[in-house]
């Protein structure tokens, strides 16, 4: 390799901390990408999940333990991801989670059984959650603070467009093949975009330092910790928890067939890619508290009304629901970077990405799979709606709060 072709790899690879957006919009971009089928991986089960019961033969119940299997994968990868970052850095983890994303995808289309789907779901979770804190991470690291919630929005387009594009994805599979086919599609979009990242991903040399046990009990000490994890808990709930439940909420007790039901969880999503750079305009010129308190309330009022409301009600409130729960997540993830050092940073977000998916993409979805079991899966999503809303209590305790992790 020639020593132009040497440094501008080093260039692309280590780019410079505090620089602005436009500069560097090609690698947030790539770390777009790489989130978006991230995201598709772990929410095509979804849409996926009425078929899957009807081949199988699978309780409510049953297909919820998937989804929670899921989760606790992520959590478990969100425990060691921080210390995998400082050890081996940004890029390497990101790598890991895309291969590792592929080969449990290309074992969840093949295998038969309950117990061999769980654990190839388990490691979805696992893979995937490899991503989230050094992918969140290497963004503040490489772009400069009064850009981060741009920078957020940006690569909070990813689940928008992936909440999209799934149940339409879902949809197709089915008609042509099986749902088996639409894992055996991403394991091979996965290994496609781990080329591309060998190739062109960024990197930084900024790393941070792999935590001690001192660290650690530091951040978890702080009650701002635990108020970013549970607020992102509850914007992984009701993004992507109350996402997967919808078609069997909208099949088995408003009457719709599969394909309707996707079609308009796919259409109700098409709203959140603008609102989503809208959330990251408005986290920039007012406070991140004041966009996360209005989500929060919008996002449970709406999932309230979607199991208690008239039919009429149905089609409005899944848009509102889909459009204000893509505020959430840049002023969440604005906080959190206002609350942690740069050194803390990625062990931060590692620790309290950990109890989030766990809760809000395997417990609460679980919970709602239960409660269609007992006989009313309205209930599920009324409880859902009403313990969103009550994070808003969590946002004034952090707002009051000045110190950080």
């Amino acid at each position: 390799m020639s020593t132009s072709s040497t440094d501008l790899n080093r260039q692309r690879r280590d780019l410079r901390q505090d620089v602005s957006l436009d500069r560097i919009l090609g690698p947030v971009l790539l770390l777009t990408g790489v989130f978006f089928i991230h995201f598709v991986s772990r929410q095509i089960a979804g849409p996926l999940l009425p078929a899957m019961e009807l081949e199988l033969g699978l309780s409510h119940t049953q297909s919820g333990l998937f989804v929670l299997f899921m989760g606790f994968g992520f959590f478990l990868s969100q425990l060691g991801s921080a210390f995998l970052v400082g050890r081996w850095g940004y890029r390497r983890c990101i790598l890991v989670s895309l291969w590792g994303s592929a080969a449990a995808c290309c074992c969840l289309g093949a295998m038969e059984s309950v117990l061999s789907l769980s654990f190839a779901f388990l490691g979805i979770g696992i893979t995937g959650g490899l991503y989230v804190p050094a992918g969140i991470a290497l963004i503040t690291v490489l772009v400069r603070p009064k850009d981060w919630g741009k920078a957020m929005g940006i690569h909070e387009l990813a689940p928008n467009i992936a909440l999209i594009s799934v149940p339409f994805l879902a949809t197709g599979v089915v008609v042509l093949y099986s749902w088996r086919l639409g894992y055996l599609l991403l394991a091979g979009a996965l290994v496609l975009l781990a080329l591309v990242y060998t190739l062109w991903g960024a990197d930084s040399k900024n790393r941070p330092s792999a935590p001690d046990t001192a660290r650690i009990l530091e951040i978890v000490s702080n009650p701002s910790f635990w108020c970013l994890g549970v607020l992102l808990s509850l914007a992984v709930g009701v993004e992507t928890g109350v996402y997967t439940m919808v078609p069997l909420f909208l099949v088995n007790e408003r009457a719709f067939d599969l394909a309707e039901a996707n079609q308009l969880l796919g259409l109700s999503r098409i709203p959140g890619v603008v609102m989503v750079l809208a959330s990251g305009w408005l986290t920039d010129r007012l406070s991140p508290s004041v966009t996360v308190s209005v989500g929060l309330g919008v996002t449970g009022a709406a999932v309230v009304a979607l199991g208690l409301g008239p039919d009429w009600l149905l089609i409005p409130a899944v848009f509102v629901q889909a459009l204000s729960a893509a505020c959430l997540f840049p002023p969440i993830l604005s906080m959190a970077s206002q609350i942690s050092s740069l050194e803390n940073r990625a062990l931060t977000l590692s620790l309290s990405l950990a109890v989030a998916p766990l809760i809000g993409s395997g417990l609460l979805p679980a919970g709602i799979a239960l409660a269609g079991d007992l006989g009313s899966f309205a209930a599920g999503m009324v409880g859902a709606g009403l313990v969103t809303m009550l994070g808003i209590g969590l946002v004034v305790i952090m707002k009051r709060r000045k110190d950080r992790v």
